[in-house]
């Protein structure tokens, strides 16, 4: 552009992508993505190229992977300002690794290591459970590092067992083949346990959903625990049935547990057997091999109330044409998730869509309340923990929203008996 000064000499022996004015300022801050939009000349490179970024007048703003294919043109990596070291993953693990287990409860040994774009390294999560290590890569970026990345993860970690679950949709925008489990260390037929607050847990690494459990709802478990003792309660969605071992332990009356899948549900019925709880002895609990809104519009039928409901659906948003139809799937589902509640009870409401924000969320539980015919108030609200880390200059990185409300008022005459119900609750299940 006359008058532009032009860019500097090159730092580093990659292609050069150069940002129109001002554009610098987002990455200056540390938001990993540049889109197309931003570049003034892009790099003459294939996707998944190591890139150096400069700014419109020159300066180099450091190094990220570029994809002609996608709206986000390059991802920066954090610290990287030359060739990458054979210690570079190491070292940026260590770092991580760090600050993650600082912050995270005592006797817990679970938790996510590396947070993809929101930690430095785009395209990359890795999660620890105890002795294994498991990860994904969702970028043509990381793709081609994957030698660097499994060496580095050898090195800082030494797993016993080290699974690569790149068996993501996500990598399709990347221009990408969806990648088959690979076991680069160990015998993934063992089974891996960890423990979350002293509570010991099994992990599907090689089948299971993510990366073989729900670490980000940590909180979620912990708070609704808190909630539990001689209470009954519902759980939706409930997967490992986590929450629900949880509750077990911290003494709820009745746990009701819900999800779709079989193996779901023999994942849910170990955990609590890991926990000293046999569901075939135990009065308390119950798995019910169920779709979750056939299985709430029964228990609306049978007049089934509960003073607790944990629901924590997958993301109805995977796209951004989607979210209309996902908000009103979140109000309906929430609607009914309050109609078998009682007052005074407590719906725990959850939503991992990323496009979904806090305001539309609350929207969507809002007409909840109303169509239902419940009054309530919020009584907390929490994001993601800290090892997923949620980063000031990459907004776009808090995926994970969770509401508690409390109904305090019920408008419908015909809803006079959710006030009290027996313990015989909801017959179906498993």
């Amino acid at each position: 552009m006359k008058g532009e000064k032009q860019p500097r000499p090159q730092r580093v022996a990659y292609p050069p992508v150069s940002l129109r004015p001002g554009r610098e300022i987002p990455v200056r801050a540390g938001h990993p993505w540049i889109f197309s939009q931003a570049i003034s000349r892009p790099a003459n490179a294939p996707p998944g190229a190591l890139v150096a970024v400069y700014s419109a007048v020159g300066d180099f703003l450091g190094i990220g992977m570029w994809n002609p294919a996608t709206t986000i043109r390059v991802r920066m990596i954090r610290g990287l300002e030359a060739a990458p070291a054979p210690d570079f993953f190491f070292e940026r693990f260590r770092e991580l690794d760090a600050l993650k287990r600082c912050a995270i409860a005592p006797d817990t040994t679970g938790y996510r290591a590396v947070q993809a774009d929101a930690d430095g390294l785009p395209g990359l999560i890795v999660d620890r459970y105890e002795s294994a290590i498991v990860f994904q890569i969702h970028t043509a970026g990381m793709d081609r590092l994957r030698r660097e990345i499994v060496d580095g993860l050898l090195r800082f970690y030494q797993p016993a067992l080290l699974v690569e679950r790149s068996d993501v949709a996500a990598r399709s925008r990347e221009g990408l083949s969806d990648a088959p489990v690979i076991v680069h260390r160990g015998d993934a037929a063992r089974s891996v346990f960890f423990r979350e607050r002293g509570v010991r847990f099994v992990a599907d690494v090689v089948s299971g959903q993510k990366t073989g459990f729900y670490l980000d709802q940590r909180d979620t478990r912990c708070y609704a625990a808190s909630l539990s003792s001689g209470k009954r309660i519902l759980n939706l969605f409930c997967y490992s049935a986590a929450a629900s071992v949880f509750a077990a332990l911290a003494g709820a009356r009745r746990i009701v547990s819900v999800d779709s899948s079989a193996p779901a549900l023999a994942l849910a019925e170990r955990n609590f057997r890991e926990n000293g709880i046999r569901v075939s002895d135990d009065r308390r609990v119950l798995l019910a091999c169920e779709d979750v809104f056939e299985f709430l519009r029964r228990a609306r039928r049978q007049g089934d109330v509960f003073d607790l409901v944990i629901c924590d659906p997958p993301a109805f948003a995977k796209s951004q044409q989607s979210v209309p139809a996902a908000l009103e799937a979140y109000a309906r589902l929430n609607e009914s998730c309050l109609r078998v509640l009682r007052r005074g009870g407590i719906l725990i409401s959850s939503s991992c869509s990323g496009r979904i924000g806090w305001t539309d969320f609350f929207d969507a539980l809002r007409i909840a309340a109303g169509s239902a015919g419940r009054r309530a108030r919020i009584l907390a609200r929490w994001a993601q923990p800290v090892d997923h880390t949620d980063a000031v200059a990459f907004p776009e990185g808090g995926y994970l929203k969770n509401v508690a409300m409390e109904i305090i008022g019920i408008a419908n005459n015909d809803d006079a008996a959710v006030e009290e119900a027996p313990d015989t609750l909801c017959t179906g299940g498993r």
